[in-house]
């Protein structure tokens, strides 16, 4: 489901979220202060071309002065070149400038996203939060490095061109100031007409990454499904009302964006009518009138620099919302500040009267109380929408509990430092995700600091390690990413490798099995025996061969527990047990059989 487009930001709120970005120019005000002197001093240069073309024209060619012409020629010739240089160096300061900036606040979202619990996640599409941390922050990076140097440079360009102009003549500077408010209101015009498209704009990119990246990272089933065509038009649709979006932009640009030109030239006619009776009555030489008029044209640059200023400064606070938006986020499983470091544990777990629920009053757990022991292996079974991912998501604090509280080894979850807690618990899911690398950055991903021993040790005990050797580089070869170029027991098997390296003491087998061919599973679940062993095991399954390696199992029925025991326990009560302990065993031998129909819980498996 995508979000909504931001609203476009007024005015007062821009200047907000300006003050917000303060900081962090702040902390690179020796950059920006660099890039301020060589834009004065390459400004100060320029408006000294046109009164020494000025003297050219006035003392050597109308004068007869020929021999001055060649020294002005050549200090011309200097001069223009001192302003390459300067100007250089003006642009170098400033992209350091705003690098700088862009390089700290892309840390600080891209940190502050790591922070979010999974409901953010829940609600954020993936193209959107991607368009955020690269399209926003580069659109912040073009603000900082040219545009905001453009305005500075424009307003200062501006003056000194002023000041020489009235040295000149005043009468004509006040005739060329008319046409300075006609260009600022057609620039603020314009301003308000573009920054509503402009952001309508960057979230139809959003939209676009996040139909782009379902895509690709859904290929397979979109393939398997034949919903090629499908996915393809409404692609297609959304790229053309990004389209429409980009040539109405378009015509706006066109009607208002160069009309700082048609000022400019109405400007010099107007200069040329009037300079040019001013110079017939002795008022004004030929070389001024030249010279005010290249003034004039040095100022059509910084005018429309102005409204480009205007116009990408609220196309910039708008992103910069965007990423703070981010940053000020709450999460909602958060660290309270006196948390604790969690010690070591045995593996004890205790739910006490835990509710849970995604959306305020919709109930996914009611009242659950659960102790397991230490190294027992719990099995957790129930129909579709009973709760039971959503219960092993509570353990590690991916999502935190609506009432009640869980206990290892006595410490409320809550009250412990989220990593000492999470280092101690391994989840191996149904589609484990690999990342794009090596083997073994795959296995140490959870502990970087992991040695070559730990790493084999890990994949020995998952029995991946003689896969590995038997592959060209071992340990260092590459996998494509989401482990595409490994079968669905290779990829169990690296995930169950990955969760060892870290020794936990809780382990969480969310339906590892269930994407395997029989043969495949036989194997798994067989080595999965020595790979429980002195851990807390949460196995979440809908196959026979895994319930069998638990030591109790409990069933869950809309959020509830409704039964708790060992296998012959709970097949003697003939209860819902039995029902779901039948209808898999239909379900192996291949039978088509029709379940009891159950309503979907939002956010469960």
């Amino acid at each position: 489901m995508q979000q909504q487009p931001q609203q476009t930001l007024k005015r007062s709120e821009s200047l907000k979220i300006f003050l917000k970005l303060t900081p962090y120019i702040l902390r690179k005000w020796k950059f920006f202060a660099l890039s301020i002197i060589f834009m004065f001093i390459s400004s100060q240069l320029s408006v000294t071309v046109p009164s020494i073309s000025r003297r050219v024209i006035d003392e050597g060619i109308i004068a007869g002065q020929y021999n001055i012409i060649p020294f002005q020629v050549l200090l011309i010739f200097l001069i223009t070149l001192a302003i390459s240089v300067f100007n250089y160096f003006e642009r170098y300061s400033s992209i350091l400038f705003s690098q700088n900036i862009i390089m700290d606040l892309r840390n600080d979202v891209f940190k502050a996203v790591q922070k979010q619990s999974f409901a953010f996640f829940d609600r954020m599409p993936t193209g959107q939060l991607i368009s955020r941390i690269t399209n926003d922050t580069d659109r912040m990076s073009r603000f900082l490095s040219f545009q905001l140097r453009s305005f500075i440079s424009s307003i200062v360009l501006i003056i000194l061109s002023f000041a020489y102009m009235i040295q000149m003549n005043f009468k004509l500077t006040v005739l060329s100031f008319i046409i300075l408010p006609i260009m600022i209101i057609i620039n603020l015009r314009y301003s308000s007409l573009i920054r509503p498209i402009y952001s309508m704009i960057r979230h139809q990119v959003g939209v676009l990454t996040s139909i782009v990246n379902n895509n690709v990272v859904g290929i397979r089933t979109i393939k398997a499904l034949a919903v090629e065509d499908v996915e393809f038009r409404r692609f297609s649709d959304e790229n053309k009302q990004l389209f429409k979006l980009s040539i109405k932009a378009s015509k706006i640009r066109s009607i208002y964006g160069y009309s700082s030109s048609l000022i400019i030239g109405i400007g010099l006619t107007i200069i040329l009518f009037y300079g040019g009776n001013a110079i017939i009555n002795g008022e004004f030489t030929i070389g001024e009138l030249t010279a005010f008029n290249s003034y004039l044209l040095m100022l059509m640059w910084p005018m429309r620099a102005i409204g480009f200023f205007i116009s990408g400064f609220q196309r910039s606070m708008t992103a910069a919302n965007r990423l703070f938006e981010i940053m000020e986020l709450v999460p909602d499983v958060k660290e309270k500040p006196n948390a604790i470091e969690l010690p070591p544990i045995k593996g004890e777990v205790k739910f006490e009267n835990v509710s849970f629920a995604y959306e305020k009053d919709k109930f996914v757990l009611r009242n659950v109380n659960l102790t397991v022991k230490p190294g027992e292996k719990v099995a957790i079974l129930g129909p579709v929408g009973s709760g039971k991912s959503t219960l092993i998501r509570l353990i590690p604090r991916f999502y935190d509990v609506t009432e009640g509280r869980i206990l290892i080894d006595g410490y409320d979850i809550r009250d412990v430092k989220l990593r000492s807690l999470r280092r101690q618990i391994a989840i191996v899911s149904q589609e484990p995700f690999l990342f794009a690398g090596s083997i073994k950055e795959n296995i140490a991903f959870g502990n970087p600091k992991a040695s070559m021993d730990e790493i084999v040790k890990a994949a020995k005990i998952a029995k991946i390690h003689d896969f590995i050797m038997s592959l060209p580089r071992k340990y260092d070869t590459i996998i494509g990413e989401r482990g595409i170029t490994l079968s669905g027991g290779q990829k169990q098997r690296l995930a169950i490798a990955r969760a060892l390296v870290a020794n936990p003491k809780i382990l969480i087998l969310d339906d590892p099995t269930s994407n395997l061919d029989a043969e495949t599973e036989k194997r798994l679940v067989e080595d999965l025996k020595e790979i429980m062993k002195g851990r807390t095991t949460f196995i979440v399954t809908q196959r026979l061969s895994l319930v069998k390696l638990a030591d109790r199992i409990v069933v869950l029925d809309r959020g509830r527990i409704v039964e708790v025991g060992t296998h012959d326990e709970l097949i003697s009560k003939k209860g819902l047990y039995y029902s779901l302990y039948n209808l898999f065993v239909k379900m192996e031998e291949g039978v088509r059989v029709y379940p009891r129909p159950r309503i979907r819980r939002d956010g469960d498996e």
